[in-house]
Parts: C-alpha cells; structure tokens; sequence
C-alpha cells in the first residue's frame, strides 16, 4: 500500500483541495483545481490544465515499444493459467483492500485531474470498482473454469477512466489473461494510479502493462497486431473507422454516442429539475451517461425553458475537488469556443435558453443540425421540441451508437417509449442516477455469452 500513498505524497494530496505543483497552458492532458498554497502558476489559482506525462515521464510508445510490451505480456500471462481459486482470491483480496483504505485519495485525485468533483468520481469511478471486485469474489469458484483466451488489447475513454481501466483489468486478470491497456491521452494519471495499486498485489510483473499514445498510433498498432487476440474498445465512432478489423480476433466495442434526455408530459419537471439539469452539468463529458439533446413535448416548451434557465441561472462555478455541485470551469481557448460560437447562434437568432462562459443550451433549429453532428466536446446543448414522444424516438434512433437515453415521466409513458429506443441503455425517473447502473454495455449488440462467468468481458463478435 506503500506505493500509492507515495503517489498521493507526491502530488500533495491529503483530504483537502490539492496543491498543483506544474501547470501548463498548451499540450494538456487533465483539469486540476487549484488552491493558494504552493501553486507555480497564476492559472491555478482557478482552474487551469495539468500535464501528467511531464509529472510520470509518461511519453508516445513507439512501434519497437508497443511490441516488446505485447511480446512480454504474452509471455507472463502463462504464470497465471495454472493458479487455483486462493491465488486470485487473495490478489482480488488486497486489490480492493488498498482501494477501499484509499478511496477518497483515488476520487480526490481523479476528480482533481477530471474536472469532477471527489463526489462524482466516489459514485462513478471508485465505488463500481469495488463493486466489480466484490462480484468476482463473490463468484470465485468460476476461476477453476475460466480458460486464458489469448492477450486482452484495451483502449479506454476519458470518462471515468479509473473504472474504465479497473474492470478491464479486473475481467482479464479473472479470465487468465494479460492485458495491456492504452489509456486516453488525458488519464495517464489513472493510469498511473492503477500501476502503484498493482505494485503491492503480488501480481507477476508485466500482466498488466500500458502503453500510452495517441489512438491512431498506438492505438492502431494494438488493434493490428496479431499477437493481441482480444481487443476492448471505448471511444468515438470516428476513431474506430479508422481501424480494421478482421475475422481472426474478437472485438468489445463501446461508442460515445448521442445520448439523450427525454422529459414527457404528466411530470413533475419544476420539483425534479435538479435530477434533469444534473446529467448535463455533472456527467457533462465525464461519464458513459453525459447527454448531448434533451427532449420535450412542446406544450411544456415554454414553462419547461423558464423553469430550466431560472435553475441554471443559481448554479455555481466549481472552484474546488470538494465542492458539491456546480460548472466546470472552462480553460481559455475552451472559453473562446464557446463565445465563438454563442455569437454565432446570436447572429443566426437563435434561441438560447442558457449561457454563460462555461455552459450553454440552446434550442433547436435547422440551421443548427450542422453543428448537432460535430464533435464539440464542450458543455453545449440542445433542447427540442416534439409533439408526440414517439418523434422523440425517431430522433434518438437516428444517430449511430447510442449509449443510453434517460427518461422522466409517468411509467406507462416511459415504458413505450423506452421499448422504441435503439440504444444501448434505457433508465427510466432516475432520482438521481446512480452507480447500480454503470456497467459494460456491449454496443456490438450480438455475441455469445459466455454463462459460466458473470458479467462475460468477452465479446464473441466476429467483425
């Protein structure tokens, strides 16, 4: 347990708001809060970038480095093909225990680099983690039947990461395989985090290995090489286009898709505004579950903006790990974006409901669509209006890959149009989400499941 409050030393986190020790204002990879004590640079003071590959050494693999990582792995992973039921029960064992003595260092870190709060990543981060863990032990026996099916190629999102690399660990190590991980450029500190909890759990050293890079390097060369047999994608639509994928491997595919929220009529919207307005702010870009359209019937239209736009207009800006609830503040040419393209809804009349210099919802119109496909990564949003809710499945079915869609209304209603939408995840009056609903949603949507394990990590999709 040593190593990773090394880590924590290191960085200067304790219970409280963290000290930033190097900022940088371009090439960043993660938000940081800042505090008045010990900071290096004015931009701290608020909330600025932090840059962990200058902090770890963390740097591109290149071709040579990612295919000694793959030989190694492959190598190591036969260590463990004969371990009995004890072996991964006391590794499982002293996996959760660091975490759960260090849980709130872990969310405080996470939440520091993220831009979310210690709150946020504890629900969606830390606490499915040990969830996962408590679910494999609890279905240990399963390790006698699980047979190694060949090297795990993991390329993982910006969205809670910690857990996005944990449960890929935690399914391979549990299936007998190695894995190696390429996180999103932006969390190599989970990354990081994750390499000093395995440091003292007596795995064999190189089971699990990351290789850091862009993914249309690094990311390429996991996908072709032939030694990585399985491969777990989270990431966008566009990034996965420009992989092949052949018939000799099995693919876990997880696309960042549109995903919505839909409010119908007969709900309580004005005393749950909170729940609706919550998805957007919090989960904004930092969780499988972050929206980009919200949805309602246009006879609430008017009284649902009022109602929306006086609730906005109260919120805070975060300005600390420990805040409760509030805006991400935005980095200056995030800041310039977003202005640059409120005046560009200004100049065309359009309607903007809410914004500020770190949020804005719009309502919809044609001239608009254009910028409803692009990739903005930025806490814009769009409110449409339909007249039936059934038009509101026709929109959520016409963009690729839906992760999830959330819907507020009575449960008759919800039901029906719950059973319309194509998407991965339906959740229905979630008040608020929780993290019982975080899990692995295969988006490939077909594949043999395997029934001797729980919650199959493999996907057996021939592409």
């Amino acid at each position: 347990m040593n190593s990773l409050k090394n880590l924590f030393d290191q960085l200067g986190e304790a219970q409280s708001p963290m000290t930033i020790w190097t900022t940088t204002t371009e090439g960043e990879l993660g938000y940081a809060f800042g505090s008045d004590g010990g900071v290096v640079s004015e931009l701290a003071k608020t909330m600025s970038y932090f840059n962990p590959a200058l902090a770890f050494h963390v740097k591109e693999a290149d071709a040579i480095q990612v295919i000694v990582k793959i030989q190694q792995t492959k190598k190591v992973q036969a260590k463990i093909e004969n371990w009995d039921v004890n072996e991964i029960r006391t590794r499982f064992e002293k996996i959760k225990s660091i975490i759960v003595e260090n849980k709130s260092g872990i969310a405080g870190l996470e939440g520091h680099f993220q831009g979310t709060t210690r709150k946020f990543q504890m629900q969606w981060s830390v606490e499915p983690v040990l969830q996962i863990l408590e679910q494999l032990l609890s279905h240990s026996e399963k390790f006698d039947v699980a047979s190694a099916k060949g090297l795990v190629g993991a390329i993982t999102p910006k969205a809670s990461s910690f857990y996005e690399i944990g449960w890929r660990i935690l399914y391979s190590i549990f299936h007998k395989d190695g894995v190696l991980i390429k996180p999103a450029t932006e969390t190599a500190l989970s990354a990081v985090i994750w390499q000093e909890i395995l440091r003292d759990c007596d795995l064999p050293e190189g089971l699990v290995g990351f290789v850091f890079g862009s993914g249309d390097t690094v990311g390429k060369l996991l996908f072709d090489h032939p030694g990585v047999r399985n491969l777990s994608f989270s990431g966008s639509y566009d990034t996965l286009k420009s992989y092949q994928l052949t018939l000799e491997k099995k693919y876990q595919l997880f696309f960042n898709g549109k995903n919505a929220v839909c409010v119908l009529s007969d709900f309580d919207f004005k005393n749950q505004m909170k729940n609706i307005v919550q998805l957007f702010v919090e989960h904004n870009g930092r969780s499988v579950f972050s929206p980009s359209r919200l949805f309602v019937i246009d006879t609430l239209e008017k009284e649902f903006k009022i109602a929306l736009a006086a609730y906005l207009l109260n919120l805070p800006t975060l300005s600390s790990v420990d805040d409760e609830f509030g805006y991400l503040p935005l980095r200056d040419s995030e800041k310039k974006k977003m202005a640059e393209i409120k005046g560009r809804f200004e100049s065309e009349e359009a309607k903007i409901i809410y914004g500020n210099e770190n949020f804005l919802f719009y309502s919809d119109l044609a001239n608009c669509s254009e910028l409803y496909q692009e990739n903005l990564e930025l806490p814009i949003y769009n409110l449409t209006a339909v007249k039936y809710s059934h038009e509101m499945a026709k929109w959520l079915n016409n963009s690729s890959f839906g992760h999830s869609v959330v819907i507020f209304g009575p449960e008759e209603k919800s039901k029906k149009l719950a059973m319309k939408s194509e998407v991965g995840k339906v959740i229905l009056n979630p008040m608020p989400l929780k993290n019982e609903w975080v899990n692995p949603v295969k988006m490939s949507g077909f594949g043999e499941v395997d029934s001797t394990i729980p919650n199959s990590f493999y996907s057996y999709v021939k592409a």
